[in-house]
């Protein structure tokens, strides 16, 4: 019954209203989820995905029934929409999504039994178990396998502000923002609310309570919590503290399209200094 109430107001918003929708297309762990229910809670006509291509969407079995909904009639009409999209420091965002993977199945665990591996034991596994396969890869590639492919728009080709983190343009159908998420809330919650085109936006995780709550009934793992929230919140801070990337690894990160763009020289020095090793113990 939910589902047939969701089509029934999304047909009424869309074709009935004529309403522009604001598409939070992001790669996963960026914040995105977040930002789009503080969208969503200030009545904005909003949809969220990480994967908006018919042939991606098939692949994956958790997406919303909204994503797909937004790919068959905006996406492949090339119907106008405002799109926005989160841009993580690299790593950050790969420790984020290792330890939801690797450390978010013991969520239901008692603390301490979560907590076992020791510092030294999570750096290794995360080199091993994602690095080595060559996961890290997803999003640095993010903006060339599935923005690109999907939208036909190279951020590449768009200047990004490196200090004041965010980028906005047009092209074919969509205006674009790229925003960095390490801005202040309140710096990122103007620039949203300016873009979106309503007088002021709150952007707090506050707004996933009710979702956290369903998502725990079903013994699934909330989409959208912040590690640092989450029941396996002292595993990720101390991989987080402890984590020391191999000099090859730590390169190729560096060194990438994505990293060049969207951080400054002294943003990606930053990175090597914190994840290099120095006074960290691998």
């Amino acid at each position: 019954m939910e589902r047939v109430k969701r089509a029934l107001a999304l047909y009424i918003s869309y074709f009935l209203f004529r309403r522009t929708p604001t598409l939070v297309y992001s790669v996963e762990r960026s914040g995105s989820v977040a930002l789009l229910h503080s969208l969503k809670s200030h009545g904005v006509f909003a949809f969220g995905a990480h994967y908006l291509s018919p042939e991606k969407l098939a692949q994956q079995q958790h997406h919303s029934g909204t994503a797909g909904w937004a790919s068959k009639y905006i996406i492949s009409k090339r119907k106008p929409a405002k799109v926005i999209s989160l841009v993580r420091t690299p790593i950050e965002s790969m420790l984020s999504t290792f330890a939801r993977e690797y450390y978010g199945e013991q969520a239901s665990q008692p603390e301490a039994a979560a907590s076992q591996s020791t510092s030294d034991e999570l750096s290794e596994e995360f080199c091993r178990t994602y690095l080595q396969s060559d996961q890290y890869l997803h999003p640095l590639r993010w903006f060339e396998t599935e923005f690109q492919p999907t939208l036909g728009i190279d951020v590449y080709q768009h200047a990004f502000d490196k200090q004041q983190r965010f980028a906005r343009f047009h092209e074919k159908s969509y205006d674009v923002l790229l925003l960095g998420t390490e801005l202040a809330d309140q710096q990122k919650s103007q620039l949203v609310a300016e873009f979106v085109g309503i007088p002021q936006l709150e952007i707090s995780s506050a707004s996933l309570a009710a979702q956290t709550s369903a998502s725990r009934k079903q013994h699934r793992l909330p989409p959208g919590r912040p590690g640092e929230q989450s029941d396996y919140a002292q595993q990720y801070k101390r991989l987080k503290q402890h984590v020391v990337i191999p000099e090859n690894y730590l390169d190729a990160i560096v060194d990438s399209r994505y990293t060049q763009h969207f951080f400054s020289e002294e943003g990606r020095e930053a990175i090597r200094l914190k994840y290099g090793g120095g006074d960290r113990r691998v």
